[in-house]
């Protein structure tokens, strides 16, 4: 009996998981898409890369990985 309450409760949290992770990522696609301001789109987007950069010189400074640094 136990085991079966134990499934079903596994269950039904990943389905809630799921459900939550769905809404959130369409949250995310209506805030990207309705953004009325493309210049902040910019600015995010040169902000990653600028961080991405900075990343990659730090990765390469601590490991001699030919395929990624070279």
């Amino acid at each position: 009996m136990i085991k079966i309450l134990l499934i079903l409760v596994l269950l039904f949290n990943s389905g809630c998981a799921f459900m939550v992770a769905k809404e959130t990522a369409k949250a995310v696609d209506i805030i990207l898409e309705g953004d009325p301001n493309p210049e902040k789109k910019k600015k995010i987007l040169k902000k990653q890369q600028t961080l991405k950069e900075k990343s990659k010189e730090f990765y390469c400074s601590k490991v001699k990985d030919k395929e990624k640094c070279g």
